[in-house]
């Protein structure tokens, strides 16, 4: 029983690092180490989530470090996706007969970024002008 858990542990452990082109016995050697860090169990908290792979040192978990990141990405890259093309679906629908590709891309670039104007920092650097 202990030894089809191992073995299947192995498998998973060589799929994850064949996934993000990891050394598997060093993504196996950092899991062990993990497992019995003093130092991560008195730091980790229940209820963690994104903070947890923070607690990890880069010198000491390069590996796990770089499967979580590129783990992660993965969900940030599906979403804007998913969203570019529901905006281009909505934009191209109502505007089709006047949009250029050149116009496209700039209202998808708008939809899909989270850039905020500081609008009073905006208004204060500009000069009013005068009229005559």
């Amino acid at each position: 029983m202990a030894e089809d858990l191992h073995e299947q542990l192995k498998k998973d452990i060589d799929a994850l690092a064949s996934l993000f082109h990891l050394n598997s016995p060093a993504v196996e050697n950092e899991i062990i180490t993990l497992q019995n860090d003093i130092e991560i169990k008195s730091r980790a908290t229940q209820g963690m989530k994104g903070e947890f792979w923070e607690l990890l040192l880069q010198e000491k978990y390069p590996n796990l470090r770089r499967c979580a990141m590129n783990f992660t990405a993965l969900f940030g890259s599906t979403y804007l996706c998913e969203s570019a093309f529901s905006h281009m679906k909505i934009i191209k629908s109502k505007y089709r007969s006047t949009m250029t590709d050149d116009h496209l891309v700039a209202c998808l670039r708008l939809v899909t970024s989270c850039y905020n104007p500081d609008y009073e920092k905006l208004a204060s650097s500009s000069q009013c002008q005068r009229s005559h």
